[in-house]
């Protein structure tokens, strides 16, 4: 079966918005398959194949977007996206080659060493492999050198010791991910304030101690809902992933969050939405919807052949 995966010719400067003193840039780690079963957990595949149609290996198209929250010389970079860091075989598997990234930052006349603070929803691959870069034979390096990164505590206590299978295969990059970190992670503890009008705040839900990053400045806010709302789909109530740990704290905590974004018409942002990466929240007829949405470049969307065939089975679930 011929191998295909998202990558552009050139990666465009990334669409902005303004919330009060803050400028808020989408950026994304490129395109990626993952399984829509897992997307999905217990919705029927006929339900959601219309707006996420899967492949022949019933993998759906996603993003991995990760804003950028700027004022002045700070710089706070939320997620980062699967990286460079994939060997091979999984980057068959999940169609992703190198992380955009980098390509995003240069579009907007930036670069690495221009992020100031990285503050991580939580540690699956996904989301944090972003934060190093495969330097060639020489292993792994910070991908960004100068800034401080946050998580919460209970994330690394799990992805460094846990007792549970799923858990151990849910985190087994964390090492090779976070080593490179050594003296750069500031483990949090509960909500926190990372720069003023920047909040990281924990929901649980998809992971223990996941957190959303909630920017405010008077009567403008923004909210990147990472994976309690990784799509738009996801705004229904029990419409969940698989991977979610606990999907009643997952849907309390989006409908808090939706509610909030509605009534005082915030911006929201998904993790991984492919068509979307930022939007209003309106509320129509008793049901939720999206109004000044900010899409994802059409030519994002389209796979490339590369050579070589895939074997085996194919998207297992996030547990790279």
């Amino acid at each position: 079966m011929p191998i295909s995966v998202y990558r552009v010719k050139k990666v465009q400067t990334p669409p902005q918005i303004q919330v009060g003193s803050f400028k808020i840039a989408f950026l994304t780690d490129g395109l990626w398959l993952n399984d829509g079963g897992c997307m999905f957990g217990v919705v029927p595949r006929e339900l959601w194949k219309k707006d996420h149609p899967p492949d022949d290996q019933n993998r759906i198209r996603l993003n991995l977007t990760c804003p950028l929250i700027m004022r002045g010389r700070e710089a706070v970079l939320v997620d980062t996206g699967i990286g460079n860091r994939l060997r091979d075989v999984e980057r068959k598997i999940f169609g992703h080659q190198d992380g955009w990234l980098p390509d995003g930052l240069k579009a907007l006349g930036m670069e690495a060493g221009d992020i100031t603070h990285v503050v991580l929803s939580h540690l699956h691959f996904d989301h944090c492999g972003g934060v190093v870069r495969r330097r060639g034979e020489g292993g792994f390096v910070a991908a960004f050198p100068r800034a401080r990164y946050f998580v919460q505590r209970g994330e690394i206590e799990v992805a460094g010791d846990s007792t549970n299978e799923r858990m151990r295969a849910a985190y087994r990059h964390a090492a090779e991910c976070l080593g490179p970190l050594a003296g750069l992670i500031e483990p949090l503890r509960g909500d926190t304030t990372i720069i003023p009008g920047v909040q990281a705040l924990v929901t649980g839900g998809h992971t223990v101690d996941h957190q959303v990053v909630l920017v405010s400045d008077g009567p403008d806010a923004f909210v990147h809902l990472a994976d309690i709302v990784p799509t738009r789909s996801h705004m229904k109530g029990p419409w969940n992933q698989a991977y979610d740990l606990d999907p009643l704290t997952t849907m309390a905590r989006k409908a808090e969050y939706l509610a909030r974004a509605a009534a005082h018409r915030w911006w929201i942002s998904f993790a991984h939405d492919d068509q979307v990466f930022t939007a209003h929240v309106r509320k129509d007829g008793g049901k939720l919807g999206l109004s000044d949405m900010v899409g994802v470049p059409r030519e994002y969307q389209s796979r490339q052949p590369i050579g070589g065939e895939m074997s085996g089975s194919s998207a297992a679930g996030k547990s790279l």
